[in-house]
């Protein structure tokens, strides 16, 4: 399955500071499992605890997470 976005669209997507913290956790090793979905990406990446995160195939704005801000319909770092 081939992405329809790359790092540049979802640096465009969010503010500074949250792709730096998101970089951050990937450098960090925070991702402990990473899957394509028919749709999209699956991820669990370790933050306060283990979240699940999806990133839409065509989207590259929408997504969900388990965390607080994913909760409310806003991009985070996971």
């Amino acid at each position: 399955m081939k992405l329809g976005y790359d790092l540049d669209k979802i640096k465009f997507a969010t503010d500074i500071p949250t792709f730096e913290k998101a970089v951050g956790l990937y450098e960090g090793g925070k991702i402990t499992r990473f899957g394509k979905e028919l749709d999209g990406v699956l991820a669990v990446v370790q933050g306060t605890k283990p979240y699940r995160v999806f990133v839409s195939n065509r989207h590259f704005d929408q997504g969900n997470c388990e965390c607080y801000l994913g909760q409310n319909e806003v991009l985070c770092k996971h």
